[in-house]
């Protein structure tokens, strides 16, 4: 089972294998949901900032660049 340390100012860094497999980046937010009293999972927040800027379009005369 993948551990973290919780630093002085409450941060953790999750393992490399977990973000690998939540599919996450730089950026990126995660949720922690409360599963039953005193046990949480992760999961990947709608609002990452990488999926935001794939779903952002820049506007151009005649064209759209997504």
């Amino acid at each position: 089972m993948p551990t973290a340390m919780v630093t002085f100012n409450g941060r953790i860094t999750l393992p490399t294998n977990v973000r690998k497999e939540l599919g996450l980046k730089t950026g990126d937010s995660v949720d922690f949901v409360e599963i039953e009293k005193g046990r949480f999972a992760i999961k990947c927040s709608g609002d990452s900032l990488s999926r935001l800027n794939r779903a952002v379009a820049i506007e151009e005369p005649d064209k759209v660049i997504q």
